[in-house]
């Protein structure tokens, strides 16, 4: 390919740097570290343009296939939004997104709307010439036809090495260590100290005299209470005791594909497939458990008789904003026949004690009206007066002094350009006294962003009355009439971020019922004194 020679806009401009996988082979194969050759290349590259690098978006060694995935990326398209850069430098133009069409279109629009340059030893691409738009999503579309390639070549090895036995898991399941063989690949062989516990869980979940056998909950209790340590030296809750019952791998299986990882916009989520579409096989690695303890162990979770509420039906109003006031667990409802529906804390050994919904409740709504009431006399006794009207012009004037500040330091680096150009500076010289001045400029920025954030709030308080306290005042007014849970709680999130719950003594007939406390943190910043 001819190299590319065009008039490259003024202005400052940065580098990105990403390690690609053959990158990380070559590195262990002893070949020398990537991002320091592609450093090199881009300062040569840059000297040979007489332009400066201003930055450099450096992403961690191993980075993920999309952008949401790969933090300097967004960062980096965020500021070529807000043209904060007239070109980006990048040994290819491959690195920028390697992803799906809809990431190598966000990217290819960022550029164009921006006119920001890209800039490659082989080629300069200026987004708004139709030639080089052309060759840019032509590059992208190759690199992202080369990555699918390898993912499906990758794949396929993967199922094969299930269908062989072998173990593909980064870390060994409780009960079982990671062995290395002698070809590729991995297997299992029992824990010395895990195994038998395992054997104790699946025993206890499987007695055959009722009178001994034991639920999930049980047995995350008698391993706490005999301080049996997790595969991550935590507690044992029942989530992990069922991990464990409903894992083959403690019959000599290996699986794959059972949950596959699917990227969404939104984040990641990990829906489990359909038994027949999972890869299931006899494993290299031996069994802990008997086929006939493991099944009937199946049996008894499927018999059981605990059922989940509907996904996404909120019957808890308090749901994800009450806390535990002593282990900082989420209080959940527990749902009774006979009696009030209560709030309790599940946590395996927690000592707080629940109280029956509609009683905390009430003293909810008791808090937030005293809340209120301090809240507009601590706003009359701060309205704004004559000391606090110089109090906010000294803010004001501290803000400017350091915006002044910060254009004398980016002057200064100004220069620093202009001395690199002249070749008075060498590379690493301009490199290090950059980084002085970059941090000098940090440190501004930051001074900048407090002066800002006190000027803010001394702003907010006179907007507070306007919003917080009418929005206060219609979550009490309409509460106690809404009956749907799920309406009641998005009122109260309007006004409340979280709440901490404690009571320490119990009992129906203790005189205690309605003896606990309530810790509020509203959803504002400050109250108006503060």
């Amino acid at each position: 390919m001819k190299m590319s020679y065009k008039l490259l806009p003024t202005g400052e401009y940065c580098a990105y740097l990403r390690k690609s996988r053959s990158d990380l082979e070559a590195e262990e194969r002893g070949e020398e570290e990537t991002y320091a050759r592609h450093e090199k290349i881009l300062l040569e590259l840059s000297q040979r343009h007489k332009i400066t690098i201003s930055k450099i978006y450096k992403e961690k060694p191993i980075s993920g296939e999309r952008i949401s995935e790969r933090p300097e990326m967004i960062q980096l398209i965020s500021d070529v939004e807000d043209k904060n850069w007239a070109g980006v430098l990048v040994v290819e133009v491959e690195r920028l997104a390697r992803g799906d069409t809809m990431d190598q279109g966000i990217v290819a629009q960022a550029f164009k709307y921006s006119h920001t340059f890209i800039v490659t030893p082989m080629r300069m691409y200026d987004p708004n010439d139709p030639n080089d738009e052309e060759y840019f999503e032509f590059g992208l579309f190759m690199s992202r036809r080369e990555f699918k390639t390898i993912t499906r070549r990758l794949q396929s090895g993967r199922s094969d090495a299930v269908k062989d036995g072998k173990y593909l898991g980064n870390v060994a399941p409780y009960g079982y260590e990671r062995v290395k063989l002698h070809g590729k690949g991995y297997t299992l062989t029992p824990h010395p100290e895990q195994s038998p516990i395992v054997q104790t869980i699946f025993s206890m979940y499987t007695d055959s005299d009722p009178d001994h056998r034991k639920g999930s909950a049980l047995i995350a209790k008698h391993l706490n209470d005999h301080k049996i340590p997790t595969q991550k030296n935590s507690k044992w809750i029942v989530a992990t005791v069922i991990g464990i019952l409903r894992n083959p791998v403690y019959i000599g299986k290996v699986r794959w594909k059972s949950r596959p990882l699917v990227k969404r916009r939104d984040g990641k989520s990990r829906p489990r497939l359909p038994r027949e579409d999972w890869i299931e096989a006899t494993g290299l690695h031996p069994a802990i458990i008997s086929e006939d303890i493991f099944n009937k162990a199946q049996d008894i979770m499927g018999n059981s008789n605990h059922r989940s509420a509907p996904a996404g039906k909120i019957s808890n109003p308090l749901a994800g904003l009450i806390r535990c006031g002593m282990c900082g667990g989420p209080i959940v409802l527990r749902p009774q026949p006979k009696v009030p529906n209560g709030l309790i804390c599940p946590a395996q050994g927690c000592k707080n004690v629940g109280s029956y919904l509609y009683l905390v409740e009430e003293k909810l709504i008791q808090a937030l009206k005293h809340w209120l009431a301090a809240y507009k006399a601590d706003w009359e006794k701060n309205r704004p007066n004559h000391e606090k009207l110089i109090l906010l012009k000294a803010q004001e004037d501290t803000h400017q002094s350091l915006e002044k500040k910060r254009k004398e330091y980016e002057g200064q680096k100004s220069n620093l350009y202009d001395l690199l150009e002249r070749k008075i500076y060498t590379t690493d010289v301009f490199l290090q006294r950059s980084q002085v001045l970059d941090t000098r400029i940090k440190e501004i920025n930051e001074a900048i962003l407090k002066a800002e954030a006190a000027v803010t709030i001394e702003k907010s308080r006179h907007e507070a009355r306007i919003k917080t306290i009418p929005q206060v005042e219609h979550v009490l007014a309409v509460y106690s009439e809404t009956e749907d849970p799920a309406h009641k709680n998005r009122l109260l999130s309007t006004v409340l971020e979280k709440i901490i719950y404690t009571k320490h003594k119990g009992g129906r007939w203790s005189g205690a019922v309605d003896k606990f406390e309530l810790l509020l943190f509203p959803n504002i910043d400050s109250v108006p004194g503060t």
